[in-house]
């Protein structure tokens, strides 16, 4: 509990410096955040919502997809999530179709998938899974992969651009 408790409490620290850091900044975007760079994998992203930077880690490292990646993100709510509906679009690099692309709800008002459903405005919402691939990709290429999530309200809760470059 003490461990999860300093993990949440490191990812809103650095959320409050990254933001104090953008107030003082003359470029009107976010940082980019390099969360992975390993030998295979670099990923790299940045917050594409003009308000509010996001937190995100991918951990270990992975040197190959196969391996079982936790992933983290967090942010705080300026809006509230009664409902909240997710877009996500992965891009070839450089390319102008994207080759997926899916839009799904993530809570609805009588089926709350998440247990950051129905989290009010100014609460800290930390969204946990993990991910391993059946496949490994033995290519060298880039993808781009673009996330949104809007509440029922039409708010943008959470916006990121991301790059995942195999080496």
């Amino acid at each position: 509990m003490k461990i999860r408790l300093r993990g949440n409490m490191l990812l809103v620290l650095i959320l409050i410096m990254v933001q104090m850091n953008w107030v003082h900044s003359q470029d009107p975007q976010w940082p980019v955040h390099t969360v992975c760079d390993s030998e295979r994998l670099t990923v790299t992203y940045r917050s594409c919502d003009p308000l509010q930077d996001v937190g995100f880690t991918l951990l270990p490292c992975p040197e190959r997809l196969t391996d079982l990646i936790k992933i983290r993100l967090a942010l705080i709510l300026r809006q509230s999530i009664d409902e909240l509906y997710s877009s996500y679009e992965l891009w070839l690099h450089g390319q102008k179709m994207p080759i997926l692309n899916q839009d799904e709800p993530l809570c609805l008002p009588h089926f709350p998938r998440f247990k950051f459903c129905g989290s009010r405005r100014g609460e800290i919402i930390t969204v946990e899974s993990s991910f391993k691939s059946k496949t490994n990709i033995p290519l060298k290429v880039n993808f781009d992969l673009k996330l949104r999530a809007i509440n029922q309200d039409g708010f943008l809760i959470a916006c990121v651009n991301a790059t995942l470059s195999f080496h």
